[in-house]
């Protein structure tokens, strides 16, 4: 039996060799990376080679100490498995972020279907924006004639809205323009100072008549990395109610 093991271990010895010799001929890697491969390939290694596994210490992180290898695998798995939990809290909490915004995004349809008129739409609209969606500022400025005393009728021939509309691709927002002053005092006016980010959400069907500027205290609420999806399909809603309402 010894004899036997014996030409097994020999055998394995020898494969290592071969392991290591081939790795270098073909790819030209260290010994090093070498011996990690065969120990990938040969995950019952140290158990065949208990006197070497009883060497084996590794430097604590913590006060320098030294501990055992098997110490170090189980504080590794608690790591991971630690990291494992937070990513599943993560996509939870994204799931039940976006259960809720899609809750809120319903009552703002329901609300554009059942408006009657085009102020019905523009004053449900805005107080929905900062009820629901919890937005500091909200504007909204139309290629329309004035009405009465409501600021969203801009006119047809208003400069300004005319140069804002001409930045828009198709129905995409707009994002993080928070550092156009001249901008910022047009649509938000007295608090423009106030606002540290805003959403610009064209208001259209085939081309843009108008704008719907969201504005936050917060300077991370808007910026170009994250998603427009339901910021555009915001847009979409109160544009369909504005043309429904106005016949």
């Amino acid at each position: 039996m010894s004899q036997k093991r014996g030409s097994e271990e020999a055998h394995k010895e020898r494969s290592l060799k071969e392991v290591a010799q081939k790795e270098f001929s073909q790819t030209e890697i260290s010994w090093e990376e070498a011996v990690l491969r065969y120990l990938e390939e040969q995950p019952d290694f140290l158990l065949r080679h208990p006197d070497l596994f009883a060497k084996l210490t590794l430097k604590h992180d913590v006060g320098g100490r030294a501990v055992s290898l098997i110490e170090h695998q189980v504080q590794t798995l608690r790591t991971r498995n630690q990291d494992i939990n937070q990513q599943l809290r993560d996509l939870v909490n994204v799931a039940r972020d976006n259960d809720a915004l899609s809750a809120r995004l319903h009552r703002f349809a329901t609300a554009m279907i059942g408006a009657g008129s085009p102020d019905e739409a523009l004053d449900s609209a805005a107080d929905l924006l900062r009820q629901e969606f919890r937005v500091d500022a909200v504007v909204m400025r139309l290629k329309r004639e004035p009405v009465g005393a409501r600021p969203e009728y801009a006119g047809a021939d208003d400069r300004r809205l005319n140069e804002l509309l001409k930045r828009f691709d198709g129905t995409k927002p707009l994002l993080d323009l928070a550092h156009d002053e001249k901008l910022q005092r047009y649509l938000f006016g007295e608090h423009a100072a106030e606002v540290k980010a805003c959403a610009l959400v064209p208001l259209g069907s085939a081309s843009a008549e108008g704008v719907l500027a969201l504005g936050s205290h917060d300077a991370a609420r808007f910026h170009p990395g994250m998603g427009t999806v339901y910021l555009a399909r915001l847009g979409e809603l109160l544009s369909r109610a504005l043309a429904v309402t106005a016949g």
